[in-house]
C-alpha cells in the first residue's frame, strides 16, 4: 500500500521533498492523479509504513497537506476521511 500526499504549490511540494529526504523518509514525486483535483501538478507518494511519521515530519516543519489517498495494490485511490492538521489540534494552557 502507498499514501500519496497532495500540496497547495509545487513550492510546497519541494519542501516537504527536503524535510522528509532530510529524515531518511524514501518518497517519489509523481504527478497528481488524473482522479484528483488540484492546483498544484505535482504530489509525494510514499509507503504507507511511512504516512504517520511523515505527516508529523511536515507538521512539524508547518507544511499543510492538503489531502491523503491511500493507493492500493492495483493503483485506485482512496481519500483518507481524515489527515491531522495544526488546526484541528488544541494546545492547552
Amino acid at each position: 500500500m502507498k499514501c500519496v500526499f497532495v500540496f497547495e504549490s509545487v513550492h510546497r511540494v519541494m519542501k516537504a521533498e527536503k524535510f522528509l529526504k532530510g529524515k531518511g523518509i524514501k518518497i517519489d514525486l509523481i504527478p497528481v492523479p488524473r482522479e484528483i483535483s488540484s492546483d498544484c501538478g505535482v504530489a509525494i507518494e510514499l509507503s504507507g509504513d511511512s504516512e504517520a511519521e511523515a505527516l508529523l515530519i511536515l507538521r512539524e516543519n508547518k507544511i499543510s497537506v492538503v489531502d491523503c489517498y491511500i493507493k492500493d495494490l492495483s493503483g485506485r485511490l482512496e481519500k483518507k476521511k481524515e489527515i491531522l492538521r495544526d488546526e484541528d489540534v488544541t494546545h492547552e494552557h
